[in-house]
């Protein structure tokens, strides 16, 4: 199976707003095999192509009607994950709607396995194994939460439309070490509309590498929290992770606050084919 991350342009008002979304593959052994920019939905199932893949899209795919957020937003709150709260109003007011959702079926509909991922956690969880290798022995959750919370990946998403740039390079390197990243593209554009692209390409590199790490790596170092029809989001994970995951899903669905299942881990959940 493929790895494939996307970086989604999540507003749906602007079919000729200046940023792109992005498609990035990442092949066994952890090399970046191409990188699209796509304009249209139609281009990234393209990009995607058609041999089965795990794809993660930085973007909603379930909006489901939910008041306040997601169950899976609600367990994200208790990990000190931020994340974006998903309502239909909400993706209404913010994003004119939802293109992830129609996405993602036209991607199920190949065979793909689609789910959710947020880059800046896959950049995050990165800064901490740079600071805590996995040979490291587990920490007890209050140091985990306490040390969890100093980190934090560079601000390189654009706002009002403008690059930062002097967070790209930062957060870019945050992948290198992870990934043979020669097949890196260049923008054909200049300035901030280059920036654009770079940030774009980082998220869904970060997407990519995550899917591949679901695919290689132990079921200890990555986990699912949700399903498809509520949000199933995807999380580049450590074993202190998935223990206070595990540990709030089953404290919020004893209040009754969330439904989804208590099974998060890869190791629970098996490879994704099976998800």
């Amino acid at each position: 199976m493929r790895a494939v991350g996307i970086h989604l342009v999540g507003d749906a008002r602007r079919p000729d707003a200046p940023a792109r979304s992005a498609v990035a593959g990442m092949t066994a052994g952890n090399v970046l095999s191409e990188v699209r920019m796509c304009r249209t939905a139609a281009e990234i199932v393209g990009s995607v192509g058609d041999d089965p893949a795990l794809v993660l899209v930085d973007a909603p795919l379930a909006v489901p009607e939910v008041r306040g957020r997601r169950d899976a937003e609600h367990v994200l709150a208790w990990l000190d994950v931020a994340a974006f709260p998903v309502t239909p109003a909400r993706m209404q007011a913010v994003h004119g709607g939802a293109p992830g959702v129609d996405l993602a079926a036209a991607l199920a509909a190949r065979g793909h396995v689609v789910a959710e991922a947020l880059p800046d956690q896959v950049l995050r969880q990165a800064m901490w194994e740079q600071q805590h290798p996995p040979d490291d022995p587990p920490l007890d959750m209050g140091a985990y939460r306490a040390a969890w919370l100093g980190v934090r990946p560079p601000p390189f998403r654009p706002r009002g439309g403008r690059a930062r740039h002097d967070g790209l390079a930062p957060a870019r390197a945050l992948l290198e070490p992870r990934a043979d990243l020669s097949a890196w593209p260049r923008s054909g554009r200049s300035g901030d509309l280059a920036a654009l692209d770079e940030a774009a390409v980082i998220d869904a590199v970060a997407c990519a590498t995550l899917a591949r790490r679901c695919l290689d790596a132990p079921g200890d170092r990555w986990a699912v929290i949700g399903d498809a029809r509520a949000g199933r989001v995807v999380l580049s994970a450590c074993p202190e992770l998935i223990a206070r995951a595990r540990t709030h899903i089953e404290r919020l669905r004893t209040e009754g606050t969330i439904t989804i299942s208590a099974t998060i881990a890869g190791t629970d959940l098996g490879p994704p084919p099976l998800w």
